[in-house]
């Protein structure tokens, strides 16, 4: 490569370091799930990086090359965040959730891996006043002769290559076009390259939201056709809590080591279901098909089917969401600006005065207006990262804890304890949260219930691949298993025994996040006439997951073991 002027030779370098941070890290921290083929796969992959970050000077000149770049200079903290953390590439679910998300939450995160934030930072500026005051905007390549016959020859090598795996795919895949094959599989190289991940993430959430908004007129004329069939003449109230980032290991009413669930376990009537596996890693995936009857293996059906939440509208209740998070989350907007009434947390992810407790002052609105037939949701920021800001000061008993240290750097296996100390006292103060909310709809003398499900679990470097945090493209099965809570208050016990008696016969068996759709409408008592009484945990005709599914971050539909390897 010849550059415009020796002078400028150092900077291009050094500059083209900066571009290149990302697949840099990844050849370094990657796990062996995003390089299968080991070290002569890194190397390749560090190589067509390069190549790939070189092809736009053969049409730009440099300091426009270089400024081009910067736009994805400055998105490269999450991409380098995402690698540290989770040892892989940043997937489409979770780059779409980034720009969804509060500011506050993102902060958060990046805070706690403050060091290597600030050096990104620093090299921003760094970039930019190079790229602007000491670049000389002349060509990469001098001769056009050189430009034009250089890009010829680097796009018969591009289809030589492209042929040759395309035979060797048709080989390997003879039932599969060549052409479908070789694109999926180019596709999934180019996951691995920033910044071009970056651009097919892009185009994959794109073509999504237009996928949704054609599903709008359905979306809109869709109904269940749901009622009581035996309808009753007391108050029903039932509140459904989504749990954040609960993972069932860590409560000691499920068998945990240290007393984190002293509430719940004193709590009558409370039902633990051991055998929950949700479908998903990523609030942005779980919610939708934990309310609809979309699963890992039929996603888009969420995109034109409403939730429960709707079903029991049409059955002729009111119907509430009440949440401290994802308030910018399209499918939760979607659900509260169906409801009766939707209530929000003023300030997403703030420790000061956003703690769970602080949704009972909607709930005691709520339930003060004593209307007969009610439906209450409930989303929590429960146990999600920083675990320290979930709870107040009361419920720091497990120490270390991120209470008593500089929390500047604290994503690392070293902070393990302190971590999961961390992660213990959040635990417990959703021990507080959860049986107090109990109480208060237990208070009312009236036919209700209560159900309580994680969205997902979350990881402690409990594996030997280190993985810590959720959302990783790495799943393991404390992302997946997940606690679940029932309550029922006398009333409905002496009103559905049947439904209660099956709840106790099936509180072990194997289920997945997507038969919640169907059980908390059966434990409403709700009816419609494509109902599936085999995915309710209220049915005596209750059948286990023979397989368990998961819809993973980059969108690809596995079966995975949920058992925890002793």
């Amino acid at each position: 490569m010849k550059f415009p002027k020796r002078k400028d030779g150092i900077w291009i370098i050094i500059l083209s370091f900066i571009v290149l941070i990302p697949n840099i890290f990844l050849f370094f921290m990657a796990n062996t799930y995003v390089y299968e083929g080991g070290f002569a796969e890194r190397l390749l992959f560090l190589f067509a990086s390069f190549a790939l970050f070189l092809l736009p000077s053969f049409f730009l000149k440099v300091r426009t090359f270089f400024l081009v770049h910067g736009f994805f200079v400055l998105l490269s903290p999450f991409e380098t965040a995402h690698i540290y953390v989770s040892k892989a590439p940043m997937t489409s679910a979770f780059f779409a959730t980034v720009f969804e998300t509060s500011l506050g939450e993102s902060i958060e995160l990046l805070s706690s891996i403050f060091p290597l934030i600030l050096a990104e930072l620093a090299l921003w500026f760094f970039y930019f006043y190079i790229g602007l005051k000491k670049l000389d905007n002349t060509w990469f390549w001098h001769s056009k002769k050189v430009r034009y016959y250089t890009l010829g020859a680097s796009a018969l090598v591009f289809s030589i290559i492209v042929m040759a795996v395309s035979v060797s795919l048709n080989k390997l895949h003879p039932s599969e076009k060549i052409y479908k094959t070789t694109i999926g599989n180019l596709k999934k190289g180019f996951n691995k390259i920033y910044p071009y991940n970056l651009l097919i993430k892009t185009y994959e959430i794109v073509k999504k939201e237009i996928d949704i908004s054609k599903k709008a007129d359905d979306f809109t004329a869709f109904g269940f056709g749901a009622s009581k069939h035996l309808p009753i003449s007391e108050r029903e109230v039932y509140v459904f809590v989504i749990g954040e980032t609960g993972r069932y290991e860590n409560f000691s009413i499920n068998g945990y080591r240290r007393q984190t669930s002293p509430l719940l376990e004193q709590t009558e009537n409370l039902l633990s279901f051991s055998e929950l596996y949700s479908e998903a890693n990523l609030t942005h995936l779980s919610i939708p098909i934990i309310l609809t009857r979309a699963s890992a293996v039929d996603f888009k059906r969420y995109y034109g089917e409403k939730t429960f939440v709707d079903a029991f509208k049409e059955a002729g209740f009111k119907t509430y969401w009440i949440g401290n998070q994802s308030m910018r989350n399209e499918f939760v907007q979607r659900t509260a600006h169906d409801t009766d009434g939707a209530f929000f947390a003023p300030i997403d992810f703030d420790p000061k005065n956003n703690y769970d407790e602080t949704l009972w002052i909607y709930l005691n609105d709520i339930l003060k207006k004593e209307e007969q037939k009610v439906l209450i949701v409930i989303h929590t920021l429960g146990s999600h990262f920083r675990y320290d800001a979930r709870y107040p000061k009361a419920f720091d008993k497990f120490r270390p804890s991120l209470n008593e240290r500089d929390k500047k750097n604290v994503i690392s296996p070293e902070f393990k304890e302190i971590l999961t100390n961390t992660y213990d006292n959040s635990i417990l103060y959703t021990d507080y949260f959860l049986a107090n909310t109990i109480g208060k709809i237990d208070s009312l003398d009236a036919v209700s219930a209560f159900m309580y499900v994680a969205d997902h679990g979350e990881n402690l470097y409990d594996t030997e691949d280190l993985i810590v945090l959720h959302a990783n493209s790495t799943p393991t099965v404390y992302d997946f298993h997940v606690p679940m809570f029932v309550w029922t208050s006398e009333k409905y016990k002496l009103r559905y025994p049947d439904k209660v008696s099956n709840l106790e016969r099936n509180k072990d068996k194997k289920i997945s996040t997507s038969y919640i759709f169907q059980s908390f409408l059966d434990l409403g008592d709700i009816h419609f006439s494509e109902e599936e009484e085999e995915k309710s945990i209220l049915s005596d005709k209750l059948t286990e997951d023979s397989i368990h599914y998961i819809l993973q971050t980059d969108m690809h539909i596995k079966a995975f073991e949920t058992r925890i390897k002793e």
